[in-house]
């Protein structure tokens, strides 16, 4: 192959005309860099909602037994809690969920 065929390269130069260094990145290390740290966050706490609310709901199908004193039951006291985590619940995944098609729609209106 010819050489003035070849491999056409451009570089980067500075306000004094010397070439700047380019580092091309792998694709897989561009990719591991763009990972949101609040958002995979986010997926681990929504993951951690819908454990709890699971067992939560597991323990307070279990027949309350009866407690020395006059204290609440724990399985009543954990089924109190189940409307506020599974609205927490909701709105962590539909936040994420927002988050998810916005990110998409951004990468394909700049392909």
């Amino acid at each position: 192959m010819d050489e003035a065929q070849g491999r056409i390269e451009f570089r980067e130069i500075d306000e004094h005309g010397h070439s700047l260094e380019h580092h091309v990145e792998s694709p897989e290390a561009a990719r591991r860099a763009a990972l949101n740290p609040f958002i995979i966050g986010l997926w681990v706490l929504e993951l951690a909602l819908v454990i709890a609310i699971m067992v939560i709901i597991n323990e307070a199908m279990t027949p309350f037994t009866p407690t020395p004193g006059n204290t609440m039951p724990f399985a009543y006291f954990l089924a109190t809690m189940i409307p506020q985590l599974l609205l927490a619940a909701a709105l962590i995944l539909a936040t994420l969920l927002f988050w998810h098609a916005w990110q998409w729609q951004k990468r394909k209106a700049q392909k």
